[in-house]
């Protein structure tokens, strides 16, 4: 299965939520699925209101999540673009704290997932299995320029694989040129166009666009004329 999502297409799905701590953002869907499927990628953008807090919590799926603009922090740790978090299933974290910017990151997920639970008030529903939680050091994008003029393609590996498969690289291909994925060890990627244009089969995936693919399929990576840049996240298999 491969699915894509673009920031274009999902305009009429911006809504603005708050939460019951006075904390408000907007929420754009990417990628939706019947949550019974068994295979039920979930994409969307959340924009987060600036100087407010959401409280610490977990999810009953495993997720990534990627920091596109603005500034913050998650927990202790200082978060801005672009920022890679990882965590597994019912593993706490939080709680996400936007700067005077705003923060806005995308929430990636394989399945389709209930939403937050809320600590401690959640605890009871915390499953006794492995924590994971994963941040990776920020990386800069590249600025349209650097993407047009770039001559060689770069794999800068922005969370290190993990035995059962988890990793997050940053690929940046020249324009009009095609590149490779990383070997394929893990279960179910997401791609995110941080910059440039991904041609994939019959579209142009431009900046913040989503591509989800399953684990049995690896498209081939081609870069539009504009240059490409995009972060490829793979679940554990």
């Amino acid at each position: 299965m491969i699915r894509t999502g673009t920031l274009e297409r999902a305009r009429a799905e911006r809504r603005h939520h708050i939460l019951p701590n006075g904390t408000g953002y907007w929420r754009t869907g990417l990628i939706t699925s019947p949550a019974e499927e068994r295979v039920s990628p979930q994409a969307f953008l959340v924009e987060q209101d600036p100087d407010s807090v959401i409280e610490s919590h977990f999810h009953l799926e495993n997720e990534f999540q990627v920091m596109v603009a603005g500034s913050g922090s998650l927990g202790r740790h200082p978060v801005q673009p672009v920022s890679v978090h990882y965590a597994g299933a019912h593993t706490g974290y939080g709680p996400i704290t936007s700067g005077s910017d705003g923060l806005s990151y995308f929430t990636l997920r394989a399945r389709m997932d209930s939403g937050a639970q809320f600590l401690p008030e959640a605890r009871e529903k915390m499953q006794r299995v492995p924590k994971r939680h994963l941040l990776g050091n920020p990386v800069r994008p590249s600025e349209a320029t650097e993407l047009a003029a770039r001559a060689e393609a770069q794999v800068l590996t922005v969370l290190d694989p993990q035995p059962d498969g988890i990793a997050a690289w940053l690929l940046r291909i020249p324009a009009g040129r095609a590149a490779p994925a990383p070997d394929h060890r893990g279960g179910a990627r997401f791609i995110v166009v941080i910059g440039g244009v991904l041609e994939l089969n019959s579209e142009r995936l431009s900046r913040f666009s989503t591509v989800f693919t399953s684990g049995q399929e690896a498209p081939q990576l081609r870069a539009g004329t504009e240059g490409l840049e995009l972060l490829l996240l793979q679940f554990p298999s």
